[in-house]
């Protein structure tokens, strides 16, 4: 049951995190693994296990976290159109550079446990504490609450700066608020179960086929199906090959590279607008 809760929490949180960014980046390329966030965390919580840092996971991803939002207010500077692909390839840029430090951090303080950490850079549900995935999950559910109470903001940011001014909505702020969120979920998801992949671009933009323009709507209805999703890719890692589990983004990077290839094929004449 703890493991079943956590995958569907996790698979929701993905998702959400995954609506949030796209909206105030307006990229359906956008999510915390596209974005370099997830794999931050991921560096903060080896180094902290590495150097026998005496803080819980979660802190050590946050602070992980705030290299990857330092990364991307840079990149928000470099590139004024989050709406280029560019964008984006910068991000998945940022993710193999925090994946490949992480990789030589752990070949250079404890090589023995190379194969474990990068078992874990792949997410996986086998080995979970249960208090912490009662506490993360609660953390996790109240932060998504906190989105769906305010989501109504996104349908009016991403109508333009000039137009949220003229209805009273602050766009910066409401961004920011938004990112921060975003953050907080993803350093608790990668704390918990470790770096799972492309959940939060393959939910919502399937989503979208079926939902109109109601960011209530699709968050809501993205987490319900960003949770079903992942626990079933759970029970595909630790079934199909049975007695061997492998990692849950194996089954995950399949169906975002599946969608990344739909996507190049339907926008193929604007991948050279860089």
């Amino acid at each position: 049951m703890p493991r079943t809760i956590a995958a569907f929490v996790v698979g929701a949180s993905l998702a959400v995190v995954g609506c949030v960014l796209q909206s105030i980046f307006l990229n359906p390329l956008c999510d915390g693994y596209t974005l370099g966030i997830s794999s931050s965390a991921g560096l903060g919580v080896v180094l902290g296990t590495l150097l026998k840092i005496p803080l819980p996971k979660f802190f050590s991803s946050f602070f992980g976290v705030i290299f990857s939002l330092l990364a991307i207010l840079i990149l928000l500077q470099l590139f004024k159109k989050t709406v280029d692909i560019s964008f984006v390839l910068a991000g998945i840029i940022l993710n193999f550079f925090f994946s490949s430090i992480i990789v030589i951090l752990t070949i250079f303080f404890d090589p023995y446990r190379l194969h474990y950490i990068l078992l874990w850079l792949l997410g996986s549900f086998s080995s979970l504490d249960l208090l912490y995935v009662y506490i993360v999950s609660c953390l996790i559910i109240g932060s998504i609450f906190i989105i769906l109470f305010y989501s109504s903001k996104l349908d009016i940011i991403i109508l333009g700066k000039e137009k949220a001014l003229s209805l009273g909505v602050d766009e910066q702020k409401v961004k920011k608020i938004f990112l921060f969120f975003s953050i907080i979920i993803s350093a608790l998801c990668v704390s918990l179960v470790g770096v799972i992949s492309f959940v939060g671009i393959i939910v919502p933009n399937f989503l979208k086929m079926f939902i109109r323009l109601n960011h209530r709507l699709w968050i809501l209805y993205s987490a319900v199906v960003g949770g079903i999703f992942v626990t079933f890719c759970d029970i595909l890692a630790k079934n199909l090959f049975s007695p061997i589990e492998v990692p849950i983004s194996v089954f995950t990077g399949l169906a975002g590279s599946v969608f990344f290839i739909f996507y190049i094929f339907k926008h193929k004449g604007e991948l050279w607008k860089f």
